[in-house]
């Protein structure tokens, strides 16, 4: 589903978000968290400090992407494999030095949606401590209140529509009448399986 303006989307009684790179833009995130983690390393590698560690991990991110990122980066960077769950650790818990910012879109169209009184879920996926700390990381300005999160891992990650049909039923509203909005494949096979209708982020003219 297309729409060029977000008053198409108001027939809709019920709208589902995914959170990363929809509400916010994950590497503001997961940029810090790469160089909290780097700062755990600062002086124990020969050659590097925290910079060039950090240079290190965001070269393999974006050149490999995410899977299995900190085995490669302890391995390139000759740290022992047995600090990965440190790795973890401070992946999901660290504080960040300065609040994240959504998207000026997804601001919008939420506060619009508000103001409408339309119910407003969030459904991510990955680990629920993670995905936890970066909403407490994020700058809501309020709008957050007006939210419910739904962390999809503690019910069944999506694609699979188990945290839809999990909202479709706390909130007793059909199928026909919910929205789905996201950015990613995942989340429109999601949308697909669950029986409601998607939207791209993307898509939204406001």
């Amino acid at each position: 589903m297309a729409t060029k303006s977000i008053s198409d989307l108001y027939n809709f009684s019920l709208f589902i978000f995914d959170l990363d790179n929809t509400i916010y833009n994950e590497e503001d995130y997961l940029s810090q968290a790469y160089m909290a983690i780097c700062e755990r390393f600062d002086g124990m590698v020969p050659g590097h400090d925290k910079n060039s560690l950090f240079a290190m991990i965001m070269e393999i991110y974006r050149k490999e992407g995410r899977n299995n990122l900190f085995d490669k980066f302890l391995a390139g960077a000759g740290l022992d494999s047995g600090y990965l769950p440190e790795c973890l650790k401070i992946l999901r818990t660290f504080t960040t030095e300065k609040r994240i910012e959504i998207f000026a879109k997804s601001g919008r169209i939420l506060r619009t949606l508000i103001k409408k009184h339309k119910p407003l879920f969030v459904l991510t996926n990955g680990n629920p401590d993670q995905q936890r700390n970066k909403i407490r990381s994020v700058n809501w300005n309020g709008i957050d209140e007006e939210m419910t999160f739904i962390f999809a891992d503690e019910i069944e990650p999506k694609p699979s529509p188990a945290g839809i049909i999990h909202i479709l039923k706390r909130t007793g509203i059909e199928k026909d009448k919910a929205l789905f909005i996201g950015d990613s494949p995942i989340d429109k096979e999601c949308a697909s399986r669950g029986g409601v209708k998607f939207v791209n982020i993307a898509d939204i003219a406001i």
